[in-house]
């Protein structure tokens, strides 16, 4: 069952409890100190969130502790208290409430499954729709696709169940206390207040993103700026929500198993312990067309990719050969003992394809020994940018499309 009648955000969130505290603390410093000012500026931040949904929610708006500015919603408290019209305040947080580029990265990650490869192209590229119509002010096209992201997006991290239409069997998945967005008195009771169903047509305006009329085609008085960013809203809050408590996909642990034992074997065999020996054995497993070296050779994340679906795509790359050569000296970028180096040269890459045609082109190369890989246990080497791949598919689409 819900505690979302008794539970609030500021009681149950660690961080804000440890605001709440230093802020507490700070309150009994100098009044001329910095520390005093800044705790003045700050005071009413822990319970924000609550005070925010409480006034808004009802209207289709929620806090997201990644996406919404603490001044922008403390302001549109201010207007309402002041007795400000509703839609002067929808006006106002349309404008100032939303830092729409980190929506759209985090969006890319998550609904994409990443952004330079994602494992869900199609949703990816919806998304980049998304914010190229918000960004134009394209507001028919948002406010569907929005929906349709978060209803698909749903399904896919439940298994089966759409986070509008089967809510109730989805209570235990809003029970995380720790999550802003995701917390049992915000985002799942935006959905029940979007999903509301609409009896027969109507051509009123609406001033939020209702689902089901929007996507049953009986409530198409949508396109508005605020119902737009209403949903860029929901889009980011289901994005906190994913990212702070949505369950493991069932195979998430042992995707990660396999790449860490993939990894552990292939990288302390290969050793590529200097970016030249990353660029020499990379080139040799091009030659080979031995994949599996090839992609431990990339800095792929290594908890969060599925690097065995990358063995199958570079084995499908509809290439004959690949040659990467270097054309200046390395450039490196911090010691040995910093957590992540990084590394650049320029290279020629010549590309044969069975056609029989040569493709040449010059790129600068990026190489580094990246965080992630001692973070999780595995080899400190170096790897090959990830960005090469996508070099390579480009040239590939440029020469199909001018032959």
């Amino acid at each position: 069952m819900s505690n979302k009648g008794t539970s609030r955000i500021k009681g149950d969130n660690p961080d804000l409890q440890k605001l709440e505290e230093l802020l507490r603390q700070a309150a009994g410093m100098p009044a001329d100190s910095q520390v005093f000012k800044l705790a003045q500026t700050l005071e009413g931040l822990p319970d924000l969130p609550d005070r925010f949904n409480a006034a808004f929610l009802e209207h289709g708006w929620i806090y997201v502790e990644f996406a919404c500015g603490y001044e922008a919603a403390a302001r549109a408290l201010t207007m309402k208290l002041e007795g400000a019209e509703q839609r002067l305040i929808d006006e106002y947080l349309t404008a100032h409430l939303l830092a729409v580029e980190p929506i759209k990265w985090q969006a890319l990650k998550l609904l994409g499954g990443g952004m330079a490869e994602p494992r869900y192209p199609v949703r990816a590229e919806f998304v980049e729709r998304v914010f190229q119509a918000y960004d134009t002010g394209d507001h028919m096209i948002v406010v569907p696709l929005i929906l349709m992201l978060v209803d698909g997006f749903g399904v896919s991290e439940t298994g089966t169940k759409s986070m509008f239409a089967d809510i109730e069997d989805l209570d235990h998945l809003f029970q995380s206390l720790e999550s802003v967005a995701g917390h049992p008195t915000a985002l799942r009771s935006l959905l029940e207040k979007l999903r509301k169903g609409q009896r027969g047509y109507s051509e009123a305006p609406l001033t939020m993103p209702l689902r089901n009329g929007i996507l049953h085609g009986t409530r198409l008085n949508y396109a508005y700026p605020a119902v737009s960013a209403k949903s860029l809203n929901l889009l980011a809050a289901v994005v906190e929500w994913a990212r702070d408590i949505a369950p493991e996909p069932k195979d998430e642990a042992s995707n990660r198993a396999w790449n860490a034992k993939f990894l552990a074997a292939n990288l302390a065999r290969l050793d590529p312990d200097s970016p030249e020996k990353a660029l020499t054995l990379f080139q040799a497993a091009l030659d080979t067309r031995r994949f599996t070296d090839v992609v431990a050779l990339i800095d792929y994340h290594p908890v969060l990719t599925l690097l065995s679906e990358k063995i199958g795509e570079w084995q499908e790359l509809e290439v004959e050969k690949v040659r990467i050569e270097r054309t200046s000296e390395w450039e490196i970028f911090g010691n040995a003992q910093e957590n992540e180096q990084n590394a650049r040269c320029q290279v020629s890459v010549t590309i044969s394809i069975p056609d029989g045609s040569e493709i040449a082109f010059e790129k600068r190369l990026f190489a580094r020994r990246p965080a992630q890989l001692a973070e999780a246990g595995l080899p400190s080497v170096w790897q090959i940018e990830l960005g090469v791949l996508g070099a390579i598919r480009h040239q590939l689409r440029q020469h199909l499309d001018s032959s």
